[in-house]
């Protein structure tokens, strides 16, 4: 279903890009001095520098949700959209105490070694 808004929202934009714009005064037809060819040539470049896909790729794999490389795929490495790869699972809570030894760790806290408890590393929590 988010692909379907997804295509639509681009379509959207797509279809309304050249249509005009918005000035100080309201909404009027386009300018006359259009970008030229050249500006769309650098963006290319500064996306193909900095992310190592193009434009298109970038679109596409928005609409589509996946990860998608032109410059990947015409190496021949893998194929032109792939699925992004799974974050590793958080490491748990470790709690560690003071022994006769060595520090001992658990994954919960040991209620009668309070007085011994040398680190605690709390889980960590996913950024999205």
């Amino acid at each position: 279903m988010a692909m379907i808004w997804r295509s639509a929202a681009m379509a959207g934009v797509m279809l309304l890009s050249g249509c005009g714009f918005f000035s100080a005064s309201g909404f009027k037809v386009a300018p006359t001095p259009l970008p030229d060819v050249y500006t769309f040539m650098q963006l290319e470049a500064f996306s193909l520098i900095n992310t190592r896909k193009t434009v298109a790729d970038h679109i596409i794999g928005w609409i589509t949700g996946k990860d998608c490389s032109s410059p990947r795929a015409e190496r021949g490495e893998t194929y032109y959209c792939i699925d992004y790869v799974e974050r590793p699972a958080p490491p748990p809570q470790v709690y560690c105490y003071n022994t006769l030894g060595r520090p001992t760790c658990y994954a919960q806290p040991y209620n009668e070694g309070n007085d011994r408890l040398i680190g605690f590393v709390p889980a960590s929590t996913p950024v999205r």
